[in-house]
């Protein structure tokens, strides 16, 4: 297909740009690779980090691709191993809270309402640029999914009333300072994390997924589904995080070139 080799051409250009002409946040990502796997050598955090860039640049591509392609054409990239875990609960009344992480291509997962007749919402993050982030917004909604900006994720999700159950996306990240309250035991760390997912949960009482992800081939990812809690409103304080954090750990360390290591970790590491 034309429009994947002229995609994978600017993703080259991209990775030698991205690793050895600007060195992107480089010294960010040898802090965090050093403070997640101490043991590795040099050579090895090296290939790693090159392995990281080339990931890097795929995923900078890889939007325009999901949008450029026919929707029967969607599942080569996309593929989704277990969606009746999702259905099944929502069928049963059920809201899900669909919980993933800065790994491998978390923007694929706005293709989800070609596998479900049910609402699905997700949190995005506005471009400052007005005409940037209506184009943007317009790409990223294409499937059908309802965008709800960030600053007003939690107002929005905990108001919302629908006749149907909802699906909510919800990226989970860490917090690298103080004064999060929050933190849990992560690829070795004491790591701050954001816990407005565990707030969600327990207001809504739904249920919550954890979404696996494994990049099966350049630009192609299978989508794994995972219940944590059949009732948030039923879990321990921190429960839910702890259980979304190991399996995300899990998922990094099969193949840790995948995680977005150029934003700040950990502080103090």
């Amino acid at each position: 297909m034309l429009l994947i080799a002229v995609y994978e051409l600017i993703s080259d250009v991209l990775f030698v740009l991205l690793s050895h002409i600007f060195k992107y946040r480089s010294k960010v990502i040898r802090k965090n690779l050093k403070s997640a796997f101490p043991w590795i050598s040099q050579n090895e955090q090296a290939d790693l980090t090159l392995s990281y860039y080339r990931h890097m640049a795929d995923l900078i591509v890889e939007p325009f691709i999901i949008s450029g392609i026919h929707e029967n054409d969607i599942r080569s990239f996309a593929r989704y191993e277990n969606s009746h875990l999702l259905n099944n609960i929502l069928k049963s009344g059920k809201d899900v809270l669909l919980m993933m992480s800065h790994y491998g291509n978390w923007e694929y997962l706005l293709t989800l309402p070609l596998i479900t007749d049910y609402e699905v919402v997700a949190v995005y993050s506005p471009i400052s640029n007005p005409v940037i982030d209506k184009q943007m917004k317009s790409l990223r909604s294409r499937f059908g999914v309802t965008l709800v900006a960030k600053s007003d994720w939690y107002r929005t999700v905990l108001k919302r009333k629908s006749a149907r159950p909802t699906v909510y996306i919800m990226i989970s990240d860490q917090r690298p300072v103080q004064p999060y309250k929050h933190d849990v035991h992560f690829l070795g760390l004491k790591t701050y994390v954001q816990a407005g997912c565990e707030k969600i949960a327990q207001k809504l009482k739904c249920a919550v997924v954890y979404v696996d992800v494994e990049k099966t081939e350049r630009h192609c990812y299978k989508y794994r589904l995972k219940l944590l809690s059949e009732d948030g409103s039923l879990e321990a304080q921190d429960r839910i995080l702890n259980r979304f954090y190991d399996e995300l750990e899990k998922t990094i360390l099969r193949k840790p070139e995948l995680y977005l290591w150029s934003h700040d970790r950990w502080k103090n590491h």
